[in-house]
């Protein structure tokens, strides 16, 4: 298989793009990626250019496309927050917790974490008392923090959702104006 063979190949059989949206996320038209494809390329020096947006955007392998050597695409390393948090007994509630808390704007999860980290040094500082219910404590200044936690979080996501709406009432005013 010929290099425009298998551009046209990843194209159609694994990125399932036509030729025009394939286009679109590389920032040409259809008619570029027909040449290509045909091998007909009006400037020959584009073609390199091109394969390395191509490998860019679509994480493919350059040696693949080049040369026809495996892989396809480009192995990469990642990380999937839902599966540390499963492999180490996470709930859903706790997943969902950790999601919301990144959906946070930046300020808002240094205010959080502020006051968790001053909770927790006072809880440090004190001496323990010996009591039966320390356990019980600790579990209900957990459920308290989470408490307050979500308060902040649907506020803000309230908050957010106003300004959404306030946004789009404002696009659609201006269209019927214009």
């Amino acid at each position: 298989m010929e290099m425009h063979e298998r551009i046209k190949n990843l194209r159609k059989n694994h990125l399932k793009l036509t030729q025009e949206a394939f286009g679109e996320r590389l920032g040409v038209s259809r008619s570029v990626i027909n040449n290509i494809e045909r091998n007909v390329l009006a400037r020959p020096e584009q073609k390199l250019s091109l394969i390395k947006l191509i490998c860019k955007e679509f994480s493919v392998n350059e040696d693949w496309i080049l040369n026809g050597n495996e892989p396809i695409y480009v192995e990469t390393v990642t990380f999937s927050l839902d599966e540390f948090m499963k492999q180490r007994g996470a709930t859903e509630l706790e997943l969902q917790i950790v999601k919301t808390y990144f959906d946070l704007e930046p300020d808002t999860r240094k205010m959080l974490f502020d006051h968790f980290k001053n909770g927790l040094a006072a809880t440090h500082d004190k001496p323990a008392k010996p009591t039966r219910n320390t356990k019980e404590q600790k579990k209900q200044f957990i459920v308290q923090e989470a408490d307050e936690f979500a308060e902040l979080a649907q506020e803000q996501f309230i908050s957010e959702k106003k300004q959404e709406s306030k946004t789009s009432s404002v696009k659609k005013s201006d269209a019927k104006i214009g």
